[in-house]
């Protein structure tokens, strides 16, 4: 299948034009994304036992304020299978992949008694995994110059990070005409660009049936080493996030 977009929708939104009002009422009366359902694919349960608080580092603790990342990918094909079989494909490849991705289906939250915020793993956790259609037309949505970031929003996930305990991760399978849109979120105090893409490539693989294509990651903290150790994050978190459990969280640019 062809994939014909594929950005970080940060980007876009930095880079769009302004819209006047009367063009945005024609992209909305043009394209629509409506919620069909959601659920939640859980850890295999013959997945390794996930570990304990993940606790986050001196150079992780920072971006907890900062927006989530989202990334969407659209493909399309004359051959596409039905969209309940991609449904099926795509959630039994995402639990494989949780297999070696574990933390991703955890919750970030905030350990009162030591001040410290970390990423809670439980058998019971699962990544919410939403269905979607559009009736927009994909290719016009990836060629336009001036992109539909309002409808492009709405092929990701929306997660409330402002308040820990939050979600990791959540992603959303979208229908369009002849084609699909896979929208990832992921909060940034967890996993940045290169982490993000790591995980998209090897659920990729997982799909395509291709065993082990991606190294799976390590979540050993011990092998992290800085001055200052776990006080130095909690220093970092008292800076930035003053007020957590609740996270004031850097705005997103608006249009």
């Amino acid at each position: 299948y062809v994939l014909v977009f594929v950005h970080w929708l940060g980007s876009i939104r930095r880079r769009a034009p302004v819209l006047s009002a009367h063009h945005c009422l024609l992209r909305r009366a043009m394209s629509s994304v409506r919620v069909i359902h959601a659920s939640y694919v859980n850890v295999p349960a013959t997945a390794a036992p996930p570990p304990g608080p993940i606790k986050l580092t001196a150079m992780e603790a920072p971006w907890v304020v900062l927006p989530e990342l989202q990334h969407v990918l659209l493909y399309e094909g004359q051959d596409m299978p039905p969209f309940d079989d991609i449904l099926l494909s795509l959630r039994s490849s995402l639990a494989a992949t949780l297999g070696s991705f574990a933390p991703l289906a955890g919750k970030l939250v905030h350990l009162e008694d030591t001040g410290d915020v970390a990423i809670a793993c439980s058998t019971s956790d699962g990544v919410r995994f939403v269905v979607a259609e559009c009736d927009g037309d994909m290719r016009h949505l990836a060629g336009d110059e001036e992109h539909d970031v309002r409808v492009l929003e709405r092929l990701v996930p929306g997660v409330d990070m402002g308040e820990l305990p939050t979600p990791v991760l959540a992603v959303q399978a979208t229908r369009f005409e002849g084609g699909v849109a896979v929208g990832v979120t992921v909060h940034h105090g967890v996993a940045d660009g290169r982490s993000l893409w790591t995980f998209v490539e090897a659920w990729a693989a997982a799909c395509r049936g291709e065993a082990h294509a991606v190294t799976a990651p390590s979540f050993d903290r011990s092998l992290v080493k800085l001055p200052g150790g776990e006080e130095l994050a909690r220093s970092l978190l008292r800076k930035y996030a003053p007020n957590v459990p609740k996270v004031c969280c850097l705005t997103k640019v608006q249009f």
